[in-house]
């Protein structure tokens, strides 16, 4: 019975959503007590999940092998959780005094809450149907908060991020009913499904996996598939935060992981030679989303783009299918959730206090808002990969991956990025803190925000900084999962 605690988690913030919208409250500080109460127990009861329960598992309702409603913590689960609760703290104290100019305010929290249960939901899954089931509810629930503003250009987003949702979705559907035909189980079980396979199953298999791959890595921002995400940044800037840094991206990098090393695992997808074409997809992934936000002078749009380039440094690390790689695949996906949360954070909170939002307008800033672009400088450093910082630390483990496979090509792809990476984060610094002699300041007033938008910037610049100094805290931890699923 004790194992049902494992659904708490999940269920709490759906159940939350319903009461939010039920209650009513006095004024928005009865709110906003609510709200953190909710976010805090919830991150509570899954630290206590972690900490009080090994392994738990519930198989909740089973019609036959595929439509098996199945959860069960194991580590990877464990990472992707722990970030995913704490992150959301920190976006929930953000968003309380960022969503004062957006408007909106109930409908926004309210599927902010249910976008946590969902996303718990993927992590706590233990077979491809249940994760698939709670990935497809989580574009659902993300829907509305990327269409909060309500413009016709939200909408055409919202539209947008919709159909190349469910075009993955679709994708990945067709890879779950193949599977099913084969014979596959479906449970996520260290080093794969399969003993061994059949000369004639090869190219079946490389088909499956290829197409689930796309299919996930629609959200994890693929190119060509990576469309939808700088459409998105119309949303508010927390919600953009938690596409990018947190929630949906996160989620199908998460998603690549379950199905290339529980489902297929690494030495079947080695003897199906599957990752060829793949390979070509990350580079490319890689350098164009750098180009891409080079070129971009929109800063949300600019930071996006370094999504697509960066999450291809994740996906790099889960194709290599050895423990370096993959290692450092695992530690920026945590290094780049909370530099990129962070830098979000900041560029949210010069749109708050200034209105400006591209590169041209910001000249000088970092005298008026002092905190927020040190901030901002210290997590772009971090991102760049610059020793001692956790970036660093992530792309060191790449490259022995790759060197390790013989991949030249890669450690050249990742040095080429970083530099690119440079190229589009550290102009955003000198403008703001060297304007030029011919800029002339007018009176300057300290225009950083307020504690509920500024502490959660110092706390995340905080731990990036920590990450870098000791990463051992996080890494053996990674390595402990590398360890058993490859």
């Amino acid at each position: 019975m004790n194992n049902y605690f494992i659904l708490v988690p999940i269920l709490f913030p759906f159940i939350c959503s319903i009461l939010f919208n039920i209650i009513k409250f006095r004024n928005k500080g009865n709110r906003n007590i609510f709200l953190i109460s909710v976010v805090v127990l919830n991150f509570i009861f899954t630290i206590s999940l972690l900490t009080f329960f090994h392994n738990p598992e519930v198989d909740l309702y089973k019609i036959n092998k595929l439509l098996d409603i199945y959860f069960r913590i194991d580590k990877l689960g464990i990472l992707f959780a722990s970030i995913v609760s704490f992150l959301w703290i920190c976006t929930l104290f953000y968003s309380i005094e960022y969503m004062k100019h957006e408007g909106k305010e109930e409908k926004f929290f309210t599927f902010f809450i249910l976008t946590l249960g969902a996303t718990l939901g993927i992590a706590f899954s233990g077979n491809l149907f249940t994760m698939y089931m709670f990935y497809e509810f989580l574009t659902l629930v993300t829907f509305p908060l990327v269409i909060h503003e309500g413009s016709e250009e939200a909408l055409q987003s919202g539209k947008k991020y919709l159909i190349y949702s469910f075009f993955g979705a679709t994708l990945v559907l067709s890879g779950v009913i193949l599977l099913y035909i084969v014979g596959g189980n479906f449970n996520f079980i260290e080093h794969g499904i399969w003993n061994k396979i059949l000369p004639h199953d090869i190219e079946l298999l490389s088909f499956l996996y290829i197409l689930m791959f796309l299919g996930f890595g629609v959200k994890a921002a693929i190119v060509p598939l990576h469309g939808w995400l700088p459409s998105a940044m119309i949303a508010p800037t927390p919600v953009s935060a938690l596409l990018h840094a947190v929630a949906v991206v996160k989620s199908g990098i998460f998603a690549l992981v379950r199905i290339t090393y529980y489902i297929f695992g690494s030495s079947i997808i080695r003897e199906i030679h599957a990752t060829q074409l793949l390979s070509i997809l990350i580079g490319i992934t890689i350098f164009m989303g750098s180009m891409l936000a080079f070129r971009e002078q929109n800063l949300k749009k600019r930071l996006a783009y370094s999504t697509v380039s960066q999450l291809g440094y994740v996906i790099l690390g889960i194709i290599l299918l050895n423990k370096p790689g993959l290692t450092g695949g695992l530690m920026h996906l945590v290094n780049h959730a909370f530099i990129k949360i962070t830098l979000f954070f900041c560029v949210g909170a010069i749109i708050y206090m200034t209105g400006k939002k591209y590169m041209y307008e910001i000249r000088g800033i970092g005298k008026e808002m002092p905190v927020t672009m040190w901030c901002f400088s210290i997590a772009s450093i971090s991102l760049i990969g610059i020793p001692p910082t956790n970036g660093f630390v992530s792309k060191w483990y790449l490259a022995q991956g790759g060197l390790l496979e013989n991949r030249i090509f890669f450690v050249v792809i990742l040095l080429l990025s970083a530099l690119l990476t440079a190229a589009y984060l550290i102009p955003i610094i000198i403008i703001a803190f060297f304007p030029g002699k011919d800029f002339h300041y007018d009176q300057v007033t300290n225009k950083d925000p307020n504690p509920y938008m500024l502490y959660p910037i110092v706390l995340l610049t905080g731990i990036v900084v920590i990450l870098g100094i000791f990463p051992s805290m996080v890494l053996n931890f990674i390595k402990s999962i590398v360890d058993i699923i490859v």
